[in-house]
């Protein structure tokens, strides 16, 4: 079990309860536990959601940890990281995917190359969409976009 489950299953598994509301589970991560705060309690649930380790019960504002609580097994001072904030690759956007690309394939830094994306759209009169820019910057330094373009138009 991976720190993210872990973190999701905690106040289940202390509550002994099967369900609880967003505001149980936010309560729990805020005050009881101080891991974090609101903010980073509400985004924790909406992540838990899209990776299915958390189950929205019908019309009820409640959630049920999908996993099995008595496999679940919560460290003696556990506190989570915050590498459970940040997004897996498969979820990660498909303009900063490229980005990263660009990043790494040029070796230039991130605020060299946002001001060369600004440059790029001032020249299209900021008329550019961002995916559309990011495309153009990574034809100027040949990096390989062809795999991020299914995704990129759907964010459009």
């Amino acid at each position: 079990m991976n720190e993210l489950e872990t973190t999701i299953a905690a106040p289940f598994k202390h509550g002994r309860k099967e369900k609880l509301t967003k505001m149980e589970l936010v309560f729990y991560y805020v005050q009881d536990k101080r891991w974090m705060s609101q903010d980073q309690a509400k985004k924790l649930i909406d992540i838990a959601e899209k990776r299915n380790l958390l189950n929205k019960d019908g019309s009820e504002a409640s959630y049920r940890f999908t996993g099995t609580l008595a496999d679940v097994t919560i460290p003696l001072g556990f506190r989570p990281g915050d590498e459970i904030f940040s997004a897996t690759e498969a979820e990660k956007d498909p303009v900063e995917a490229l980005f990263d690309d660009i990043v790494n394939a040029t070796g230039k830094n991130k605020k060299d190359l946002a001001a060369e994306l600004q440059e790029i759209n001032r020249h299209f009169d900021n008329l550019l969409l961002p995916q559309a820019a990011m495309v153009l910057l990574a034809k100027k330094y040949r990096v390989a976009y062809d795999a991020y373009l299914p995704a990129l138009k759907e964010t459009v």
